[in-house]
């Protein structure tokens, strides 16, 4: 039943968007931050129904570490398509996701995406790999946060996957902080289910914000293993804790 009504609530949100997408073209055309400002109160909105309809219990911790006063760089693991559901339903500043390449072809999603000036990233093609990190630093500057997932693909294992250096370029050049993001659970609602949606509690965590500029030079030269670190302590954490254990 969860999984037809997403399927409905897909349909008509696609709908819905039609003439919004002409107001955001139009408002991009004008000033392309309230552009994306509106694109992203639409997904916030979509997304949260899209939880409430999956019967997600959310747990957000530690959403007070977050800066408020200038671009972050989120860096998160990755377990599920839930986890950007669940982020963009809570981050609080305005931000572009770096995401792969077919979530381009998906209708209504990839639209509001453009408009939220998300990068979309070809995980086999290094040279444009290195236009997006370059792209994602200008739109820092821009005063965009950027949402990365640094292992570089979904984990379905309980440990964390190599953060990849290259994607901490983003911070250093931008000269931003980064906070570190913590997913658990949420490939239980979708990705283990397969072909269903099930109901189950879900959680993110952010962590303590790192600054680049404030850490030695053996540390920035291995800044993935840092922040990977302070990830997986979260994840643990996380795993010990009964009420998200899933078992």
């Amino acid at each position: 039943m969860r999984t037809i009504l997403i399927l409905l609530l897909y349909v008509l949100i696609s709908i819905l968007s039609l003439p919004m997408y002409l107001v955001a073209f139009i408002l991009q055309k004008i000033d392309p931050m309230k552009a994306a400002r509106l694109a992203q109160c639409m997904v916030r909105g979509a997304f949260t129904l899209v939880m409430l309809l999956s019967g997600c219990r959310k747990t957000i911790v530690g959403i007070e570490n977050i800066p408020q006063d200038t671009p972050v760089m989120y860096a998160a693991n990755h377990r599920s398509f839930y986890d950007i559901i669940l982020a963009y339903a809570v981050v609080p500043n305005q931000t572009a996701f770096i995401s792969k390449k077919e979530i381009k072809k998906m209708p209504c999603v990839a639209q509001w995406m453009y408009f939220l000036n998300c990068l979309f990233m070809d995980r086999g093609d290094v040279k444009q790999n290195l236009n997006i990190i370059l792209k994602a630093i200008s739109l820092v500057g821009e005063g965009y946060s950027i949402y990365i997932a640094p292992e570089g693909t979904r984990n379905a294992t309980d440990t964390l996957l190599e953060f990849k250096e290259g994607s901490m370029k983003i911070a250093l050049k931008g000269k931003c902080p980064i906070v570190p993001v913590c997913f658990h659970g949420t490939e239980e609602i979708f990705e283990n289910c397969l072909p269903w949606i099930h109901k189950g509690d879900i959680r993110i965590e952010f962590g303590e914000p790192v600054y680049p500029d404030k850490l030695d030079r053996e540390t920035k030269k291995h800044l993935g293993a840092y922040v990977r670190e302070k990830v997986a302590v979260m994840y643990e954490k996380a795993q010990k804790d009964v009420s998200f254990s899933g078992k």
